[in-house]
Order: C-alpha cells, then structure tokens, then sequence
C-alpha cells in the first residue's frame, strides 16, 4: 500500500512537471493540488515550503496590526560574506566580457584600402608630374612634411594631397628633408610650387620639424608624416573642426592601416605617460569612432593647429629629443593653454605605421621611448591626474521619511522601508528581504543621516549622488532631503539632481494606470521647474560638466517636445547669469536599445540605466515556494556581461552599472529579481565601464553612473546590508584600483 501510494503521488507530479503550460499556469496547479491534495505530497520539500509559506503569510498579516514596519521573513538563512564566496565570480565575469568583446570585434572585417604604391623606376616621372597650386600669397595652411629618407613614401604622400586638393584653398606644402642620404633631394626638389628645405644636418624628427616652422606662412599648420597618405575631404573636415566647435587648439584625423584596421580614433594618456591608442585594429566604422570629441592627445603623423598658437607654445619641445611623446607633449601645452583637443572622424589618414622609423634598431626605439614616457610623467602628471578617473556618481532615492502623500495613498508613516521590511522569498535561495547594516532602518529627516552616508561613499570611491527630483505639475514630493542639503553646508558632496518626470503610480511604474499625482509637461511648467533648478544649480557643491550644471532626465519621450524644453531651459539659464547647462537624458523605456542620439531631443549626452533593455528571463534557479508568485527572473552576471560589452554609440554617453536588482517589496507576487549576483560580478562590471569611459570620453566626461546608492525596495543598493556588509563598496574601490593595471589592447 506505501508503494502505491508513492508510485500515485510520484505519478501525479511528475504529470505536472510535464504539463505544456505556462510558468504561472504551473503555480496555479500546484496550489490547487496542495491545498486539496496535501496529504498525498506530504513528504515533498516542495509541499512542505508551500506549507511554511502559508504560515508565513498568516504570522505576517497578525503582526502588521502591532508594528509600523512588519517584523522579517526568513525562509532560510542567507550565506554571509566571508571574504571568500562573493568574490567567485570576478575572474569569470572579466573573462566573459573580453570573450564578448572579442566575438563583436570578430563580427565583419573591413576591406583592404587601395593605397598608391609606386615602382622604383616611375618616382623621377611622378616627382615632375605633380601639379601643386601656386603658392598664394598668404595660404590658409601650410603642411609640414618632416622626411628623411624613404623618398617613394614622400612621393605617395605627396601624391595623395595633390589627388585630394581643395578647389580654391591656398596651400603651401614644406617638405622637411633632415639631411636623407637617399634620392630624396634629387626627387622632391623636381616637384613644383612646393617648398623643400634641407639641413645639412640630421637634426631628428622633432627637431626637423621645428626649424620647418620658420617656412610656415599659413594660418594653420599641419604636421604630416611622410609615411602617410591622405583622403577625400580630410583637409576640409580638419579645418571645419576650428569653426564648428569653440576654443579648439589643435585636431587629429581618423588613422586607418592599408589593411582596414583602425590604427588610432584620438589618444588617452594615464598619469604615468603611458598611451593608449583609441580603438587599436578595430573595425573604423564602429559608432563610437565617427563622432567628432575631444581627446587627451592627437598623433603628430597628422596634426593641424592654429600657427600662431604653435609658435607661441613653442612647437615640440626638445625635453623630448630625438623623438617620442613630443606630440603628447605638444597637447597637453596646448590644453595648457587654455585650448581643447579634438579628433574629428570625418578625416580619413592612411598610415603606415612606423615605416618611417623601421630602419631604426628597435633597442635603441625603445629607450627613446622609455625615456620620454618618464619625462612626461615628471611634466604632466598631476594635470593628468585630476581627469584620469572617471567621477562615479551614484542615483540616491529620497524616499525613507514620511511626507503627508505617501499617508494618505499608503497608510500612516510609509515610507520605502515598509515595503522593503515585509518582502518574502518567492524561491529557494531568493535573497529576501533585504536588511540595512550601518545606518539600519534611517529616517531621511535627519541630516545626520546624509552626512554619515556621504562619508561612507566618499571613503570608498564615490564622487558624488545624484538625488531624484520630483515635480509635479509645480508641486515638490520627498524633497526635503536634498532641500536640508541646499540650506546646509554639510556633507561637503557633490550631487546633481535628475527629475524623475513620470506620473506617479500605485504601481510604481509610471505609466496611466492608477495614477496618484500626474505629470504636467506644458510650457508653462517646464519654465517653473527650471526656476526651481536653478537655485540647486548655484550650489558650489553641484556637479558640473566644464562649468556647466548637470541635470539628467529621465524620460525625455514623456515630454510633448523636449527639444523645445531644452531650448527653453538654456535660455532661461543664460538671461539669469548662470551661463550654460549640460543635459542629459537618461535612455530609459524605449530610449534602452534605440541608440538616438541626444541632440535630438536637444540633449548633451545620454545615460545608461541598467537593467532596462537587456535582460533575459529564465527559471528561478531554485524551487518556486510561493504559489502565487508570476513574475520573472534573470541571471545578473548575464545582464553584467551585456551591458559591460555592448558597443559604444556614435554619441556621447554615460556608462552605467548597478550592484544588483530586485523589485521583490515592491511587488511580491510579480516582481522582477536578477539572481547569482555579486560584488566580484558587480566589479568586473564597474571595471570595464571605468576603463572604457577613459578611452572613450574626455575630461569632465568621464562619468560612470550607479543605479544605486540606496533603492532598496527594487534590490539596487551600494549601502551596506546584514548579508553583504561593505563588500559592494570594497568593490568600488577596487574596480577604480584595478582598472588602472587593465591592458585594454
């Protein structure tokens, strides 16, 4: 009789377990089953952790009638960090994201460039053949050619701007010969209506080019090695560059090898002078790589500045003889200056890299390198220094005080924690709920409590918080946090405000469903909110990108014409004195996989917001014990990956990472949680975003943002709990510790 009886319970299950039906279907079965049909499974863990469940339940709704905040559920007992376990994964996410970032770059292959390359026995023909302009008598630039030697890449070089000239641009071309001992002299000085200068000396590159300077009449000069060969429109697009943007002190091209690759898309330089060409044999018509943006440093085989400027920093400097980081040099003396550096993409050089010193012994090569790399460390590294790390800014949620709304929509003294307190487990290892560590359940009336957290933040990494901001239709909700911090010159940290512009709703979503307080958007409300901006925008502590405010948004599609509110904005802003704003719209919703680009809805930049757009549901990895639940799972180290790999877009955007997700308290039975994560996860994550905005971006640009600081209620928190400890802010530090010792090529 036991064995029937067994063989029918395990028949009956494993009838269920078979069933062709949905997850929730599933559940709803098993409930059924359990409850009329309970003995039968009565020696099932699952049976007996529904049973728990329900006990729970009961238990849980007794006590909310003694206590404002419901007294935890612990299913079972959560492994706690031991300095051991939660960092597993690092090694493995790292490794996962480069073998992403691999499978991309292997995706397509770019096509050979077609290049001029001449026979030995036509460079007599070709030298007399070529047909330069007239010198005019005051050229717009003037093109320095430094040579020595190799005069069949001269002539291609040569040829290549001559097939490239600009229709009515007055040019002058110098070449620079340092005493070649080849044909050199015999051939160039064939070319008409160009200058060739020789010195009877070798002098070196950099010196080479410096007493050039003394042919220079143009109002530009370009620097070109002979080893190069221009393209279509590359001068335009270089010069363009000078009238498009402001302040601009010199430009570098697009560098492509004959073969396709990419060779450089502008240069970073870290504090110890070492620099990382921008996309090193990657595929050049990549996004990120075909906008124009501002760089550490541009390559001296092709840069152009304004003439007057070069002469007055003094060209390359001879710290740097006979060659190697002068071009570095030259930019940073040029930044120095109080001048930018930009690539511009839309100027194609092909580049034969090294050719012209590949005679060289490479012993020697190197120690000129090793060199010059330490003199400008010695020279440069403190101004480095201050832009290297990208400033992390983490999002911070100002809903742990009670404010009349929330008492009237959720009862007398909700606050966040309320929801966060009574969250349960929906599986076998699901980590519910969530207990705060260091500050415990804090009350955000309290001043002291943002000064403690500020502290905390900053010990371990983080520049900065950005508060939500919450306006409705000239109505303010859960501002008085950062109203405290506005009136107060305590914490001493840098914030920025990012206006959460949906509707507020019972379901925490934003949408139109069971809306509690609406959003307006109408013109008239857009200028209120930004003369309500404005005050927090004067605040010393604010976050600012190149002297101008940041304020995120998040959801610009809400808006009728953000475009218009944006140009509103701005104007406001410059007739009450402030000067320039810097927005940014967060791509949220829609915006998570659309790749628009910011100016379109007149915006600056743009700011990812994991986990929207990239995750991938799949079944909770342990047994599902409450019955109700039907709401969806994701592996985090999956979505870590994607995001950390995704390619970059052809704008301006802020790299993103969150510690973890999971909207359990807010909605038990339908919540969206990512399991398996970690802070060894969660640095390797923040590593790669950190090396990647340094290549990427420049300057005060080089943000990463954090979703978040203390979103307790949907998982995504850096503020220590009973599980975790300070293990997320350990790795913070670490990731902004370990990205520095990163090979990025």
């Amino acid at each position: 009789m036991p064995q029937l009886k067994q063989r029918l319970k395990n028949g009956i299950y494993q009838a269920y377990r078979g069933l062709p039906l949905s997850t929730h279907r599933r559940r709803q079965i098993k409930n059924f089953l359990f409850r009329y049909l309970g003995p039968v499974f009565k020696d099932l863990h699952a049976y007996k952790a529904w049973v728990h469940y329900h006990e729970q339940l009961l238990r849980d709704k007794e006590s909310e009638e003694d206590s404002m905040i419901p007294k935890a559920v612990v299913f079972s007992e959560p492994p706690v960090a031991n300095g051991v376990w939660e960092w597993d994964d690092y090694r493995h996410i790292r490794s996962r994201i480069a073998d992403a970032k691999r499978t991309e770059r292997a995706r397509r292959s770019p096509e050979p460039i077609e290049v001029l390359d001449f026979e030995a026995s036509e460079l007599a023909e070709i030298a007399t053949a070529l047909n330069f302009n007239g010198l005019g008598a005051t050229p717009l630039v003037s093109i320095i050619i430094p040579v020595f030697n190799n005069v069949k890449l001269t002539l291609e070089c040569l040829a290549s701007i001559e097939r490239h000239l600009p229709e009515d641009m007055a040019i002058e071309v110098i070449v620079a010969d340092d005493a070649s001992s080849d044909d050199t002299q015999a051939l160039i000085q064939a070319v008409p209506n160009i200058k060739y200068v020789r010195g009877e000396q070798n002098l070196g590159f950099l010196r080479n080019c410096n007493r050039a300077m003394a042919q220079v009449t143009g109002k530009y000069t370009i620097y070109l090695n002979n080893d190069v060969q221009v393209t279509e429109g590359w001068l335009q697009a270089l010069l363009s560059t000078f009238d498009t943007y402001k302040n601009v002190g010199a430009v570098g091209p697009k560098f492509v090898y004959p073969n396709g690759h990419l060779q450089e898309a502008g240069a970073s330089l870290a504090p110890d002078g070492i620099s990382t060409m921008v996309g090193f044999g990657e595929h050049p018509d990549e996004p990120r790589f075909n906008y124009t943006r501002r760089v550490d440093y541009v390559s001296g085989a092709c840069l152009v500045a304004p003439t007057e400027l070069l002469r007055k920093v003094g060209g390359f400097s001879e710290e740097f003889l006979p060659c190697y980081c002068e071009d570095s040099d030259l930019c940073m003396s040029i930044r120095a200056a109080g001048y930018e550096i930009y690539y511009n993409p839309d100027a194609t050089i092909i580049h034969h890299l090294s050719k012209t010193t590949a005679a060289t012994d490479n012993a020697f090569k190197m120690e000129c390198i090793s060199k010059n790399v330490s003199v400008l460390n010695r020279k440069w590294a403190s101004a480095i220094e201050k832009k290297f790390d990208p400033r992390l800014i983490t999002f911070y949620l100002p809903q742990f005080h009670p404010v009349p709304e929330n008492d009237l929509w959720w009862g007398k003294g909700f606050t966040e924690w309320t929801n966060v307190s009574k969250a349960r487990p929906n599986f076998v290892g699901h980590y519910q709920p969530r207990i705060p560590a260091d500050h415990g359940y804090y009350d955000l009336r309290l001043l002291e409590v943002l000064k403690s957290q500020a502290e905390l933040a900053q010990r371990y990494g983080i520049h900065g918080f950005c508060f939500y901001y919450y306006w409705f239709d000239g109505k303010r909700l859960l501002e008085r946090p950062v109203e405290q911090l506005l009136l107060s010159d305590k914490p001493d940290i840098p914030f920025c405000l990012c206006w959460a512009n949906e509707n507020w709703t019972r379901r925490w979503d934003g949408q139109e469903q069971e809306i509690l307080m609406a959003q307006a958007h109408t013109e008239e409300d857009d200028v209120a909110v930004i003369y309500d901006l404005i005050r927090f925008f004067k605040d010393d502590r604010y976050i600012k990108v190149d002297d101008r405010p940041l304020i995120l948004i998040y959801r610009v599609t809400l808006f009728p014409d953000f475009a218009k509110t944006a140009a509103s904005w701005r104007k406001v802003c410059r007739e009450q004195g402030l000067g320039e704003i810097y927005i940014a719209m967060v791509e949220s919703f829609e915006l998570s996989h659309a790749n628009t680009h910011p100016s379109e809805y007149g915006c600056d930049a743009a700011v990812e917001f994991p986990p929207q757009g990239m995750a991938e549901i799949k079944p909770p990895s342990g047994e599902v014990i409450n019955p109700e639940f039907a709401g969806h799972v994701a592996d985090y180290r999956d979505i870590a990956v994607r995001y950390a790999s995704r390619p970059a877009p052809g704008y301006t955007r802020f790299k993103g990472a969150m510690p973890g997700w999971d909207n359990t308290a807010r909605r038990q039975h339908a919540g969206f949680c990512f399991e398996k994560a970690s802070p060894g996860a969660f640095q390797a994550w923040l590593e790669e975003s950190i090396v990647d905005t340094r290549e990427q971006n420049f300057g005060d640009e080089r943000l990463v943002f954090i979703n978040a600081w203390n979103e307790w209620a949907e998982g995504a928190y850096l503020e220590p709990d009973r599980r975790y400890g300070h293990t997320y802010l350990e790795a913070v530090s670490n990731a902004l510790d370990a990205s520095r010792l990163l090979n990025k090529n």
